[in-house]
């Protein structure tokens, strides 16, 4: 029976550098360590790593126990890759992670950590989770049974000794359950896709700016950037008044103040809703382009609210209950023309939509306008790799802070919702959910009048 084997090789990119006191030090930015003054035998165990050695083939370079203690720096560090091989056949690989870290020790029974994903990557599954030391590629898909049961299961046709192994592999990994993962509440506190969102979106060591992270601009020449003004909704139904912005130069509140009296408002004054003249203000303050350009072939623009890379991936959808001088309904609202087109959804479809935002304020109230608001995801994604949804939620942040300030400079209500349906706006809108999808909402309305100088849906 052909045994297992543990071959290493240096990770893809690392190069070795030398001073003049002869210390060596491996790099791969923004990475560097030193391994203080290596001998000419050890410098040839460096150079053989180029590609997969045994221990056994290392020490024919090195004296084994100098040969054996670099190798494991190497991959304690996270400098090297480990592969276990049956024969000529590949059968898994595990990846240290930037910063090398100790991963905590399983709990009994094994089991795989409720933070690990199994997905494939290439042609290969990836198994990794945000509290791992090590990732983990299976080459060999009659692993992934033994991988789900972390190792209680032998591979089919595979010998006995490959469950003992990726077993142990796994839990050096950090890939098994722990402990503290329910029962602490440093551990318990995370969902797996919010840990795992929170991890993979945000700048790490592993993690090369401009190459997988950041503004690569990663799908230029492979896909057309999706076009600035929306390609569905095309030319604006109803043309938007605008306000008379010298007027409200000298006539808003100043910023401190609008600051100080922000509120959340949650009831409405339904003999007195809101105006046509009133939403297309609010919405010039907030939503309207002032200027285009281009970046690198993507539309990009400047509008009251900053944006990554101005790309300005988010498109605003009224849904109107009660506005004065407009049909209830749902709109698209066009930032470049300042106007309305109306969106042809079903009486169904815009009720779902509003219970399903409105079911998140006290009270019960109805907002006289529900903004929806949405990502064209692509228009961000074209540019940023790793970070364009956490990029986006931020943006729905900035928008909503947004809406705030107008609103309470203008006397309105305003309300920033927690929930919403990505799928009940796909069915009000018709729009594939992979293109563009509801990521916020925020109600607007005039607030109802106070009794005795208190309204308890202020907050």
């Amino acid at each position: 029976m052909t045994a297992l084997r543990r071959l290493y090789r240096l990770t893809d990119g690392v190069r070795s550098v030398t001073s003049g006191s002869g210390v060596t030090a491996l790099l791969r930015w923004p990475h560097a360590e030193e391994f203080g003054r290596l001998t000419a035998a050890e410098h040839a165990v460096l150079r053989a790593l180029v590609e997969d050695r045994s221990i056994e083939e290392l020490d024919a370079l090195c004296p084994a126990e100098n040969a054996t203690a670099l190798v494991t720096a190497l991959a304690r560090g996270g400098w090297a890759v480990a592969t276990v091989v049956r024969g000529g056949q590949t059968l898994y690989s595990t990846h240290a992670r930037w910063p090398p870290r100790r991963p905590a020790a399983p709990e009994g029974p094994r089991r795989l950590s409720r933070f690990a994903s199994v997905r494939r990557d290439g042609d290969t599954v990836l198994v990794t989770s945000p509290t791992a030391a090590r990732s983990m590629r299976i080459a060999d898909t009659r692993l992934l049974e033994t991988v789900m049961t972390a190792g209680a299961r032998d591979p089919s046709g595979l010998p006995a000794e490959t469950a003992r192994w990726l077993s142990t592999d796994l839990a050096d990994a950090g890939l098994l359950a722990t402990a503290e993962e329910t029962d602490e509440l440093r551990g318990a506190q995370w969902s797996p896709h919010e840990l795992a969102f929170h991890h993979d979106s945000r700048l790490r060591r592993d993690h090369r700016m401009g190459e997988d992270f950041g503004g690569t601009y990663w799908a230029k020449g492979r896909f057309d950037p999706p076009p600035a003004p929306h390609p569905v909704w095309g030319t604006a139904d109803v043309a938007l008044p605008r306000p008379d912005l010298e007027r409200l130069h000298a006539q808003d509140p100043p910023l401190s103040a609008v600051m100080e009296r922000r509120r959340s408002i949650r009831s409405y004054d339904e003999d007195r809703p809101l105006t046509v003249e009133e939403l297309g203000e609010f919405l010039f303050r907030t939503a309207r382009v002032r200027a285009t350009g281009q970046d690198t072939g993507l539309d990009v623009s400047d509008r009251p609210w900053p944006a990554g890379g101005a790309a300005h991936e988010l498109e605003v959808y009224p849904l109107v209950h009660t506005v004065r001088g407009l049909r209830p309904g749902l709109y698209h609202y066009d930032p470049h023309q300042h106007g309305l087109s109306r969106v042809p959804a079903t009486a169904t479809a815009l009720r779902w939509l509003m219970m399903s935002s409105a079911s998140g304020m006290n009270g019960g109230a109805t907002p006289q306008v529900l903004f929806v608001i949405a990502t064209r995801y692509g228009r961000l994604s074209w540019k940023y790799r790793a970070m364009a949804y956490a990029l986006t939620l931020k943006h729905v942040g900035v928008v909503q802070q947004t809406m705030y300030l107008a609103a309470t400079a203008m006397g309105l209500a305003p309300c920033a919702l927690g929930v919403g349906d990505a799928d009940a706006f796909a069915a009000a809108t018709g729009l594939d959910a992979l293109e563009e999808t509801g990521v916020g909402e925020f109600a607007l309305g005039r607030p109802a009048p106070s009794r005795d100088g208190a309204d308890g849906g202020r907050v």
